[in-house]
C-alpha cells in the first residue's frame, strides 16, 4: 500500500510547510506589520502547499529488477551485504521484506528522516525496491551487479 504512505508523508510535509509559511509571515508581520492575510502571504502558502502535495508523489518510486531463482534464501544476506557498503543499516527484517535505513544518524538528519529504503521479492522472482527516488536509482545500480555478478 504505497499510496496510504504517500498520503501520510504528504500530510507530514504538509504540516512542516505550514509551519514554516507561518514563521515567515510572523516574521514579515513583525519586521513591517502586515497582515497576515496579504496576497503574497496566501500566494507563498498556495505555492508551497501545492509542491508539498506533489513532493511524495514525485519524490518516492517503487522499482522491479528481476533476480535468477532463489528467493531471500540465496539473495538475502548478499542484498544486506550491498546496503552495508551503501552506508545502509539493516532496520528490519519479516520473512521476505528487508527494511534499511542510513547507517548514521547524521546521514538520516540530512535525509530528514526520510532514509528507508525497502527491498521484497515477489512470487515472480522480481525485486522490489522502494523508497526515495535517489537512493533507489543508487541501490538499483549496485542490484543491478550483483545479478550480472551471479549470472
Amino acid at each position: 500500500m504505497v499510496w496510504k504512505r504517500n498520503i501520510a508523508l504528504m500530510l507530514k510535509f504538509l504540516a512542516g510547510t505550514y509551519l514554516v509559511v507561518l514563521l515567515l509571515c510572523a516574521a514579515q508581520h513583525a519586521i513591517d506589520g502586515s497582515d497576515f492575510s496579504t496576497l503574497l502571504s496566501q500566494r507563498l502558502f498556495m505555492a508551497l502547499a501545492v509542491c508539498a502535495g506533489m513532493y511524495p508523489f514525485v519524490g518516492f518510486v517503487s522499482v522491479r529488477e528481476p533476480l535468477p531463482a532463489g528467493g531471500m534464501a540465496r539473495h538475502g544476506q548478499p542484498l544486506v551485504d550491498i546496503m552495508a557498503r551503501a552506508d545502509y543499516r539493516l532496520a528490519e527484517s519479516d520473512g521476505g521484506k528487508l527494511v534499511f535505513r542510513a547507517a548514521s544518524p547524521v546521514a538520516r538528519a540530512v535525509a530528514l528522516f526520510e532514509d528507508e529504503v525497502t527491498m521484497e521479492i515477489g512470487d515472480d522472482g522480481l525485486l522490489r525496491i522502494s523508497g526515495t527516488r535517489k537512493r533507489v536509482s543508487r541501490i538499483r545500480l549496485r542490484v543491478g551487479d550483483y545479478v550480472r555478478s551471479i549470472t
